[in-house]
């Protein structure tokens, strides 16, 4: 092998590892930029964990205010049914 045979093949053994070596250091930044979008992704889907679930107690609130006044409702409607059948029952249907 000639002198510059082995010049060639040193500069593109040198021009390969300069490659590798800048390549590397992409990766190393896509994956710093990578941590950081997930980061802010945990951050989102936190808040919207939080959100969601505080929405949820606000419609289990509501739903239970709901049922409340529908045995209320039911309970007045039972008591009336009552007062009418014994008016009607007991002779007084208009008399």
């Amino acid at each position: 092998m000639t002198n510059e045979e082995v010049d060639r093949r040193i500069a593109f053994i040198i021009e390969q590892q300069a490659q590798f070596a800048s390549d590397i250091q992409q990766l190393r930044e896509a994956q710093s930029e990578l941590q950081a979008t997930q980061a802010q992704t945990e951050q989102v889907v936190a808040r919207l964990a939080h959100a969601t679930l505080e929405g949820f107690k606000d419609v289990n609130v509501n739903i239970s205010s709901l049922v409340d006044s529908q045995i209320r409702t039911d309970e007045n409607l039972r008591n009336l049914i009552v007062v009418v059948d014994r008016y009607f029952s007991d002779g007084r249907n208009g008399r």
